[in-house]
C-alpha cells in the first residue's frame, strides 16, 4: 500500500483532526484500534482547555497523549506500565511537545499522583486491562480535581 492510498484508509470524514495525522506514524504507534478516532469521538463530549493537567491512563506509545497536548493545549501525563518512558518521550520530544507531555510508568493500581491533581483522566483502549475491580473506579477517581471529568 502506498503512503497515499494509507492516509486514504485512515482519513474518515468524522474525524477530521485525526485525518490530520500522518498514516505512518499512527500505524508505527498503534497498539490496538485506532485510539485517534476512539479520543476525537471521546471529545464531542467532553471539553478541554488549554493548561489543564490530563492523566492519559494506558497510553501506550503516547498517540493519544499527542493529540491531547496538541489538539487542546493541555499538559499530558502520559501513564503506561508496558512502554517505557524514554520510547515515549523520545516520540513527545520529535512532536514538539516534550514541554506538554510527562511520560510516566506505573501500575494503575498504584499511581504516584497527588490526590485531586487531575482536571480529567482519560483512558482509551485500556482501561479493560486495569479496571475490572469493583474498587477502581473510586481509587482513580481520588486523583481528579472535584470539579474533574
Amino acid at each position: 500500500m502506498t503512503k497515499q492510498e494509507l492516509q486514504k484508509a485512515l482519513t474518515m470524514t468524522q474525524f477530521p483532526m485525526s485525518a490530520e495525522y500522518d498514516a505512518e506514524w499512527i500505524c508505527e504507534n498503534q497498539m490496538g484500534p485506532c485510539s485517534l478516532w476512539l479520543l476525537e469521538f471521546l471529545m464531542k463530549n467532553m471539553t478541554l482547555k488549554a493548561g489543564m493537567r490530563v492523566l492519559d491512563m494506558g497510553c501506550g506509545k503516547g498517540m493519544t497523549s499527542v493529540f491531547l497536548a496538541k489538539e487542546y493545549g493541555v499538559t499530558v501525563f502520559a501513564n503506561d506500565l508496558w512502554v517505557e518512558p524514554t520510547d515515549n518521550f523520545k516520540r513527545f520530544r520529535e512532536a514538539g511537545l516534550e514541554e506538554k507531555i510527562i511520560p510516566i510508568k506505573a501500575e494503575a493500581r498504584s499511581l504516584p499522583y497527588a490526590h485531586n491533581f487531575f482536571d480529567a483522566i482519560i483512558s482509551i483502549d485500556s482501561y479493560e486491562y486495569y479496571g475490572t475491580d469493583a474498587l477502581y473506579l473510586d481509587y482513580i477517581s481520588k486523583f481528579l480535581k472535584p470539579t474533574g471529568k
